[in-house]
């Protein structure tokens, strides 16, 4: 099972991250409380202190072209679109980028049908808890009886799928009884708005517990 850090926007964050024990590490390009610049990332990725740490980069309806641009030069790994991008706009993600693209699937009862659109296109999923005007980070979680059907899917697929939305080390040991892919955690490792090592290492010993 692989985890995933995102929301990381400050020097300080980037510097739990690199001592915990994530697969990928999250940074949110658009409109956000946790908003990064492109020359912030590229300056701690050039660090190396992330060691072999992937890099995702997150996107809300971006032209792709812009996507393209800003993660030129940046040691980027993967694009996460997070919005109601459609297939067509992924697949141009992927040809700007030469990157792999993960889609966020918000959970609803038309979600398994959202996911089969992007089959063949989209290089994994963020299955993210749906709360009206916003995309992601908001600490709320879906009803996780559901991860099953997603797992599925994507399987089908042949993709991975991430679960995201209100995970915490408290609450974790449940979501990890249906076996995802993948965990994508921001808010449930924070303390006072920056990312907290001591939560981090919590969120990884309940991981370890499960192991």
């Amino acid at each position: 099972m692989k985890l995933k850090y995102c929301g990381l926007h400050h020097a300080d964050d980037v510097s739990a991250a690199a001592a915990g024990r994530s697969d990928y590490v999250g940074f949110v390009f658009a409109k956000s409380k946790r908003q990064v610049t492109r020359d912030s990332v590229a300056q701690w990725l050039a660090s190396g202190q992330l060691g072999g740490k992937k890099a995702v980069a997150l996107f809300v309806h971006e032209e792709p072209k812009v996507i393209a641009e800003t993660v030129c030069g940046v040691a980027i790994d993967v694009i996460q679109c997070h919005g109601k991008e459609n297939p067509e706009t992924i697949q141009q993600v992927k040809e700007e980028t030469g990157l792999p693209v993960w889609k966020a699937i918000h959970h609803s009862s038309d979600a398994l049908s959202e996911m089969q659109r992007f089959d063949a296109v989209a290089d994994g999923y963020v299955v993210d808890c749906n709360v009206a005007d916003e995309w992601g980070g908001t600490g709320e979680s879906f009803d996780w009886a559901h991860v099953p059907r997603y797992i599925e899917e994507g399987r089908r697929q042949g993709v991975p799928i991430f679960i995201a939305g209100g995970i915490t080390p408290e609450n974790i040991a449940s979501l990890l009884a249906y076996d995802p892919d993948g965990i994508d955690v921001s808010s449930g490792i924070e303390k006072d708005g920056r990312k907290s090592l001591q939560r981090m290492r919590e969120l990884e010993s309940e991981m370890g517990m499960r192991a």
